[in-house]
């Protein structure tokens, strides 16, 4: 099924919702607020996959100092019928034009993961003196994890999801060594293993194959 599981597109570490504000100081100064969002249901959305049907977005709302503006749909793709994770990407503009985006993950998993619980405390195998705590967000299969490849001294702090049958996906991170790209993994009732892709220069290109076993 390994084949089957699609990583959606993922634009996560270029969607930072931002309330910082533009300042233009010719002539007279002047701060230009960015649009904030509201995203209904939250930004993770767990569905177990389906024969047919088309996945409806609880909608989003974005705002500039109090007021409601318009919201587009830069990325709204989800195959509800393929497991996978896949990302809904939202766009707005304030009056003078400046923009911001944000966006909703959408995991389709295999089957109901909410009984499942992958949280703990594990150490690497490739460094094994480091140990590194996973905890789980939403039962729907997220988990964030202090450190997500190991090297001793230098964290890459990130994020997974559970898609039941022994899979997950790694998300997009970034931590010491720079952003890292999403990955499809697996697990065990004891073990994590994904590889992590760096992504940033002078590492751009290596893959690092991790596996964590559990202590408690």
């Amino acid at each position: 099924m390994k084949n089957k599981v699609i990583i959606g597109l993922i634009l996560f570490s270029a969607l930072w919702v931002s309330c910082e504000k533009w300042y233009d100081t010719a002539d007279v100064s002047h701060a230009s607020s960015l649009p904030l969002f509201t995203l209904e249901g939250g930004d993770f959305i767990s569905i177990v996959k389906q024969d047919s049907g088309e996945f409806e977005d609880p909608g989003a709302t974005a705002w500039v100092n109090g007021s409601e503006v318009e919201i587009y749909y830069l990325y709204n793709y989800v195959d509800v019928t393929t497991p996978g994770v896949y990302s809904v990407v939202y766009y707005a503009e304030n009056p003078e034009g400046f923009s911001s985006t944000t966006s909703r993950i959408v995991a389709v998993t295999f089957e109901d993961v909410s009984a499942n619980d992958l949280s703990g405390t594990y150490a690497g195998t490739n460094w094994e003196e480091v140990q590194a705590a996973v905890i789980r967000i939403s039962e729907g299969g997220l988990y964030k994890m202090e450190d997500v490849m190991g090297f001793p001294g230098y964290p890459m702090p990130g994020r997974f999801v559970d898609l039941g049958q022994e899979e997950l996906i790694l998300l997009p991170g970034e931590g010491y060594f720079g952003e890292y790209d999403a990955s499809v993994g697996q697990y065990t009732n004891r073990t994590l293993s994904w590889d992590v892709v760096l992504l940033t220069a002078p590492y751009e290109g290596i893959v690092i194959p991790v596996t964590w076993r559990k202590v408690e």
